[in-house]
């Protein structure tokens, strides 16, 4: 699944949390399934909310029996090592846990660089801690829930003016925002009010792989909506679409000091790291040397992932990074009599392939050829 996330109001912690249930088909359901996440002292209710004659889907983060306020920036209370006590408590597995502790960790960083101050030094006050655990901790959650392969999110609108603060008043962006924005587009805008929360930074600084003001989709699926709590003279939400795109990115090089068995080598370790594909082509380069043409296929969102384990295991010394779309069958794999079965349709199409590695160990078991494990397998 891909996600786009359209942040022409900004982004807070509730609105991305609510526009990502507002793409689940089950609502109720899915709020009830928060609700049993463990989250201390913490009710989430849902409702929808118009901005503007927008719906949109709204999440209120109860703590005990209080909500958060959405200009709230007090830090008093517990520290990071007290948010990581909750979050070990939390009903998720270790994926999300892990997810939690790292969007809160860019928030506590730049909470810390904005009070110049250690990291273990900045405490958080109770309210508002466990309201931004339980924004982090849904937003996490769904994302992980929907199986999620790449965000993308648009410059964020920040606002302008003033927020109030335990430390005083403070322009937009706030110090601590300014400093988890670092890095990402953001622009201000004539709305005299804060746009943009830490939360909401944080979660797309740590959740999103690319930010652009030209999104490339093939189909959008479906959208949701996720409406602030804030009314303002213009629809206050964040939009999300769900959409397809079949373009992957190609990384190659050219190599020409390197021996056959070091190049496999590296191609082994490239698709070990999850690689779309991943082949060597022999070429024929300047002077008449003869070399080799590694190419790897992999998600948009892993270019420099993989870019690095190319520099890693080569000795090439650049690497062209191409974008080119692709037609692909719907696959399946399934498992008939301890064999993997590889199954593919569409396009009028349909085949099916048992693994090799399977038909090896067939052949292997039973002293027989590949050609007779084959037609066992497929009678």
């Amino acid at each position: 699944m891909n996600l786009y996330f359209e942040c022409n109001m900004g982004a807070a912690g509730d609105m991305i949390a609510g526009a990502l249930v507002d793409l689940t088909e089950n609502k109720e359901e899915t709020v009830r399934e928060l609700n049993s996440l463990g989250l201390p002292d913490t009710v989430i209710e849902y409702s929808r909310k118009e901005q503007c004659k927008i719906s949109g889907a709204h999440l209120d983060i109860i703590i005990k029996g209080e909500e958060e306020h959405p200009d709230d920036h007090h830090h008093h209370g517990r520290g990071l090592r007290g948010i990581g006590e909750i979050v070990e408590s939390l009903n998720v597995d270790s994926k999300v846990k892990a997810d939690v502790m790292g969007v809160y960790e860019i928030i506590a960083q730049a909470e810390a660089k904005a009070h110049n101050a250690e990291v273990h030094e900045i405490h958080f006050h109770e309210l508002g801690m466990l309201d931004a655990v339980a924004d982090i901790t849904v937003t996490a959650y769904l994302i992980s829930k929907m199986k999620v392969d790449r965000i993308i999110a648009s410059p964020i609108n920040v606002g302008s003016g003033t927020v109030r603060c335990a430390h005083g008043i403070l322009p937009v962006p706030a110090p601590a925002t300014a400093n988890i924005l670092e890095g990402i587009p953001y622009y201000k805008s004539d709305i005299e009010t804060e746009l943009c929360t830490p939360t909401g930074a944080a979660l797309l600084k740590y959740f999103a792989d690319e930010f652009t003001t030209e999104p490339r989709f093939d189909r959008v699926i479906k959208t949701g909506i996720g409406a602030g709590t804030k009314e303002l003279s213009r629809a206050n939400i964040i939009h999300v679409s769900e959409f397809e795109d079949s373009s992957v990115t190609e990384l190659s090089c050219n190599i020409d000091d390197m021996t056959g068995e070091e190049a496999a080598f590296a191609a082994e370790r490239i698709m070990a790291a999850g690689a779309l594909d991943c082949f060597i082509t022999p070429v024929i380069m300047k002077k008449g040397r003869p070399a080799y043409m590694l190419t790897a296929l992999c998600k948009n969102g892993d270019s420099e992932k993989f870019a690095k384990l190319i520099f890693r295991h080569t000795t090439t010394l650049g690497i062209r990074k191409y974008t080119p779309s692709r037609y692909t069958l719907d696959r399946e794999i399934d498992i008939e009599s301890g064999v993997h079965i590889k199954r593919s349709e569409g396009f009028g199409e349909a085949k099916e392939k048992a693994e090799f590695e399977d038909l090896k160990a067939l052949a292997l078991k039973e002293d027989i050829s590949i050609f007779e494990a084959k037609k066992r397998i497929e009678e």
